[in-house]
């Protein structure tokens, strides 16, 4: 009988040891990917934005604004490693009933790191554009370092900064921030009076943007659950504001920071369950059965010698 027990022990204590390994580095990778169905849609909402409305020729100041965004994963045109998501975002003067502007993106991204595919059409408001960096999210199990973030409104990648951990309604989060500073994004023909500039005709202005890119994101994950935008858009002459375009902060509403949470749930949870918690139960209860096993054989065979 005690044989019999030890073999038990021995048997249990390697499937144990085996299957530890299998559950750190095959299912739980296996579950480390971005879902090829993904669909999202996040909302920020900004108070007191001041903008400038081509329709009525004139500057609205203390608006409340809010962006939708919808993010779509094309599955027929991702496969085991990348996953493309095609992007569609307008942003609306809530009160006033009036669409502000609109974009459009497509690109693919690693399922794992989240970083840039060259692949699949990718572009920025229909014009075919390579992305680089992190397109949309951020790497399973996040690092404290600093990443390339793509910015869509210069097309750039830019470094965004780890800047420690906080919590959003009660996650732990890594914030991170991003920098871009006064750009030239493009041109536009604008009317001198409009600019208050002496003259009669046109003029054509530079389009400068800047942005302060705050992200706070899930790590296990590797999903943005908070985001903060304080965005700036200008028209320039001879590199001096003219008129302001845009000027604003918009951050995630509560419906959206508590969808994102919810959506990274099962990962938080699941993932570190597979990656640490079993492995080490596993281990130490395989090794433990082993060591137990093999005292039993030891005293069993020390008992049979005993007896002749």
């Amino acid at each position: 009988m005690r044989r019999t027990i030890a073999v038990v022990c021995i048997a249990l204590g390697v499937f144990s040891l085996v299957l530890a390994p299998m559950l750190r580095f095959w299912m739980a990778s296996a579950l480390m990917k971005t879902p090829m169905d993904y669909y999202a849609q996040k909302v920020n909402r900004g108070e007191n934005v001041t903008y400038f409305s081509a329709e009525e020729r004139e500057l609205i100041e203390g608006a409340t604004v809010e962006a939708y965004s919808t993010l779509r994963a094309d599955v027929a045109a991702s496969d085991d490693d990348t996953v493309v998501w095609d992007q569609f975002t307008w942003v609306q003067d809530v009160e006033r009933d009036f669409a502000i502007l609109s974009t459009t993106r497509r690109a693919g991204h690693d399922r794992v790191t989240g970083e840039a595919v060259d692949c699949c059409d990718a572009s920025v408001n229909d014009e075919s554009k390579k992305h680089s960096g992190q397109v949309f999210k951020f790497p399973f199990m996040t690092e404290q370092r600093d990443y390339e973030f793509f910015d869509t409104t210069t097309k750039e990648a830019y470094p965004i900064t780890y800047e420690g951990t906080e919590t959003v309604q009660g996650v732990e989060a890594y914030k991170f921030v991003q920098e871009i500073e006064l750009t030239k994004t493009g041109e536009r023909t604008l009317p001198k009076s409009l600019l208050d500039m002496e003259g009669k005709g046109d003029v054509t202005a530079d389009e400068m943007f800047s942005l302060t890119r705050t992200y706070w994101i899930e790590p296990t994950t590797g999903s943005p659950i908070d985001l903060k935008e304080e965005q700036y858009r200008g028209a320039y002459v001879d590199g001096e504001e003219k008129l302001v375009l845009f000027d604003g902060d918009l951050r995630f509403d509560d419906e959206t920071i508590q969808k994102s949470i919810e959506g990274a749930e099962q990962g938080m949870t699941t993932l570190p369950l597979l990656r640490t918690t079993l492995p080490i139960v596993l281990v130490v209860i395989g090794g433990g059965l082993l060591v137990l096993g093999a005292l039993l054989m030891v005293s069993t065979r020390s008992s049979t010698r005993e007896q002749y």
